[in-house]
C-alpha cells in the first residue's frame, strides 16, 4: 500500500511554501484533465466528422444523421465542451 503524502509534508520536505505545492498540484491536475477532455472530444468529433456539438446538431437538423444514431455522443460532447470551459477558466485563475 502506498503512503499518501499531504501537501504540508511535501512542502516541508522540499523546503517550499505549502501554497506553491498546492497551486502546482492543482495546475498539474487541471492540465491532465484538460488533455483527457480534449482527447475525448477529438474522439467523438472524429467519429462524426464534426468539430463541435453545435456542428453535430446541424448534421442532425439537416438529416445527415438521426438523433438516435448520435444522441449519446451528442450529450457527452456537450458535457465535455462545458467541462473544457470550466477547466480553462480554472487554469486562467491560477495565473
Amino acid at each position: 500500500m502506498t503512503a499518501i503524502l499531504s501537501p504540508k509534508e511535501v512542502a516541508k520536505k522540499l523546503g517550499l511554501p505549502e501554497e506553491i505545492v498546492l497551486r502546482e498540484g492543482i495546475r498539474l491536475f487541471l492540465e491532465n484533465e484538460l488533455r483527457n477532455v480534449k482527447a475525448e472530444i477529438t474522439k467523438i468529433c472524429s467519429k462524426h466528422a464534426v468539430r463541435s456539438s453545435e456542428e453535430l446538431w446541424r448534421k442532425v437538423e439537416a438529416g445527415e444523421v438521426t438523433e438516435s444514431e448520435c444522441l449519446d455522443d451528442l450529450m457527452r460532447l456537450e458535457y465535455l465542451e462545458a467541462r473544457l470551459e470550466t477547466i480553462l477558466e480554472l487554469l486562467r485563475g491560477l495565473k
